[in-house]
């Protein structure tokens, strides 16, 4: 049978393909009569054409794609989890280079072919073959002449692949690596961002797809063609997983994940991920627990009576009972509420510590910011400490407490978690004990990356979330960090915190605020 894009060709050459499908030739790794076909069909048509053979050598189905590409066919029966298909493809290059592309060898993993054999054509016929194969070692390619092929050792190769696959006894195991593709449906700076997240997390992004679309698909988030684009990229770029620039739901998903045959992650659980790594308290893991439950329980998804325990007692009449998916959702909540009691009892012995602190006419100051901003960093510049700072995004998480001392009085100096665009509601909620170091300041110092072209999107970012945990009437001052990167606006305070930079500066105008003293314009 014919496949793949046929319009436009003569109906001549069809028929002569038409006719050749089925023929056989036990002996040959690929026929004189195979070879011949498709490079004379490449050569008329410009076109690639792949041959899809059985071990018996017959031509079972030929495929017709365009000047680049030609569809891939799952084809073949495997008779165990590490056994091959039982199919060789034979396809044709126009531009006259016998090498396997990336595609094509992802191809090879994928769909577990016996092998697959690129076959350069040019003005002056087809002369160079390629052929790779996957076995115990990985990848092997091998170049041949089509004037001399060895044809028996070529499909010995198959064999002895195949001998070892079926022999192992381990359950098929696909290959597992960190590389990555991020998707994003329109925010070009937001899909930056998500790139970067996915480094800070520890996957390497290879490759990016972009979409703009009015509405969102509510299977495939993207569309059904798109999704088809995605898997054709990952396979190019070998990229095990999918991170979306977006919350995906369980439909999504679930149809997602089937579809690409990856894992596939969404912005959120990104975060998380990231959050996980970086938690080094009791109470940051615990808040970082309880916000991957709630952010986890809407994606719970029932899969049939899979999912159903069974009917009770002999001729019982009841219903089904209750379902693993229900029992999946009574042990989560029953976990949340257990750590937001846990959670509860820490932050009563924060709020006696700031009764304290009250009552000892100690302030407390808080920075807040975007993450990235250079909040550790400056931290560590003000109150003299060694804070964790790193060119990531959070690479800070807990929060952490200095002292500084002024000559008018000291003041508490407190680093709090970064901010981010898009960050889930139930994220904030799992955080609100944390965060409540900024509600309860007597001042805060808003931290702004000056050096980023989003400096204006940050800081709304900041000043929402702000709102959103009930901070908005606290006194805040403003200061652009990372001057040394940026050109400067009038009337706005810029420091280095690396270099130290109008440090001095900014100390006096802190301990002005919560002290007394002349009178000072703010940023």
């Amino acid at each position: 049978m014919i496949y793949g894009n046929t319009s436009g060709v003569k109906r001549a050459l069809l028929w002569a393909l038409e006719k050749h499908v089925g023929f056989t030739d036990k002996s040959a790794f690929v026929s004189d009569e195979t070879v011949s076909l498709l490079a004379d069909f490449t050569k008329a048509t410009g076109r690639e054409i792949s041959a899809y053979l059985s071990r018996s050598g017959r031509v079972e189905a030929i495929a017709v794609g365009d000047s680049l590409k030609v569809e891939v066919l799952p084809l073949g029966k495997r008779r165990g989890a590490n056994s091959l298909s039982g199919i060789r493809v034979i396809h044709t290059h126009p531009n006259g280079v016998a090498r396997l592309s990336e595609a094509d060898l992802s191809a090879l993993k994928e769909m577990k072919y016996d092998c697959v054999a690129a076959i350069g054509v040019s003005n002056q016929g087809a002369k160079k073959m390629q052929v790779g194969y996957i076995g115990l070692t990985g990848l092997t390619l091998t170049d041949a002449d089509l004037s001399s092929l060895d044809h028996a050792a070529l499909l010995e190769k198959i064999i002895e692949n195949d001998r070892v696959g079926k022999n192992k006894n381990s359950r098929e195991t696909v290959e597992i690596n960190n590389r990555c593709l991020t998707v994003g449906v329109g925010d070009e700076e937001s899909l930056y961002e998500l790139k970067r997240l996915a480094e800070t997390a520890g996957y390497e992004p290879v490759g990016k797809v972009s979409q703009k679309r009015s509405a969102i698909d509510s299977t495939f988030f993207v569309g059904s063609g798109k999704i088809d684009e995605i898997k054709m990229e990952a396979q190019i770029k070998n990229a095990a997983i999918v991170i979306f620039d977006a919350p995906l739901n369980a439909i999504q998903h679930a149809a997602i994940s089937e579809r690409l045959n990856r894992k596939v992650i969404d912005r959120g659980t990104l975060i998380l991920e990231i959050f996980e790594k970086h938690a080094t308290t009791a109470e940051g893991r615990l808040q970082v627990e309880l916000a991957r439950l709630k952010y986890t329980l809407p994606l719970l998804v029932g899969q049939g009576e899979s999912m159903s325990r069974q009917r009770g007692g002999l001729y019982a009449m009841g219903g089904a009972g209750e379902t693993k998916l229900e029992t999946d959702r009574r042990h989560i909540r029953k976990r949340i509420s257990e750590l937001s009691e846990k959670l509860k009892s820490l932050e009563e012995g924060r709020e006696i510590r700031r009764k304290k602190r009250k009552q000892t006419g100690v302030k407390s100051v808080t920075i807040l910011g975007y993450t990235n901003a250079g909040k550790s960093t400056l931290m560590n510049a003000i109150a003299r400490s060694s804070v964790l700072a790193e060119n990531k995004l959070f690479a800070t998480l807990d929060s952490v407490s200095r002292n500084v001392w002024t000559e008018k009085g000291s003041y508490v100096l407190t680093d709090t978690v970064g901010f981010i665009r898009n960050l889930p509601h139930t994220f904030v909620e799992a955080f609100k004990s944390t965060l409540d170091e900024v509600r309860y300041a007597d001042l805060l110092l808003h931290v702004v990356d000056a050096s980023s072209p989003e400096m204006a999107a940050q800081i709304r970012t900041v000043e929402e979330v702000v709102k959103e945990i009930g901070a908005e009437g606290v006194p805040m001052i403003t200061v652009y960090n990372k001057a040394d990167k940026s050109e400067k606006e009038e009337g706005k305070l810029y420091v280095s915190a690396k270099f130290g930079d109008n440090l001095q500066e900014l100390k006096t105008l802190i301990r002005d605020t919560l002290f007394g003293g002349e009178e000072t314009n703010e940023s």
